[in-house]
């Protein structure tokens, strides 16, 4: 026992154990911190596109393909004269046309399929002022290696004002670089 009390009252031990617990935590924040900032998407776009485009982007942890589609409405009221409606018959085209207001709903169909040699996650988003007419019938989730899949995006137009509408909808496609990386994407 007297080694024992001889031992602790001439160490700093608890000094040395409380130092040494500060800097796991302040090197565990700097960690996450990292990892967050590592792991930011993408930012959206500076002006929309007038075709579609597509970019790769890539850091540290992740691979980034965003591929921007343009997108426009006309919603006109609706009347019980004939309407001129065309039909788009490309596959990457997301424009609505003319579409007759309150209420009525169109649909466009994006086919995703996912070539990269992991899982991937999807992610789609809307800019400019037709964004609050469009959803997606899926968002934000995960693709396995070439699984495909066809996503619905429907422009409603209950709450819209007869005007001209446009943006750009752009898918992004996030791959890990790392399998650890599956947890956090």
């Amino acid at each position: 026992m007297g080694i024992y009390n001889y031992y602790h009252s001439n160490c700093n031990c608890n000094l040395q154990v409380g130092s040494l617990k500060k800097e796991i935590i302040v090197a565990i924040v700097i960690l996450i911190i990292f990892l967050f900032i590592a792991t930011l998407d993408p930012s959206g776009p500076t002006e929309l596109v007038n075709e579609k485009n597509i970019s790769n982007y890539s850091n540290l942890f992740f691979d980034y393909k965003i591929i921007r589609y343009p997108t426009s409405a006309e919603i006109i009221p609706a009347t019980e004269e004939n309407i001129n409606l065309g039909i788009v018959t490309d596959p990457w085209n997301i424009k609505f046309g003319v579409i007759p207001g309150n209420g009525s709903y169109v649909k466009r169909y994006i086919n995703i399929k996912n070539t990269n040699g992991n899982y991937s996650k999807i992610k789609l988003k809307v800019y400019g002022n037709i964004t609050p007419l469009v959803n997606f019938s899926k968002n934000d989730f995960v693709l396995n290696e070439n699984e495909s899949i066809a996503v619905e995006v429907n422009l409603y137009t209950e709450s819209a004002e007869f005007d001209n509408f446009s943006g750009e909808i752009d898918v992004i496609i996030k791959a890990p670089k790392y399998d650890f990386l599956k947890i956090i994407t």
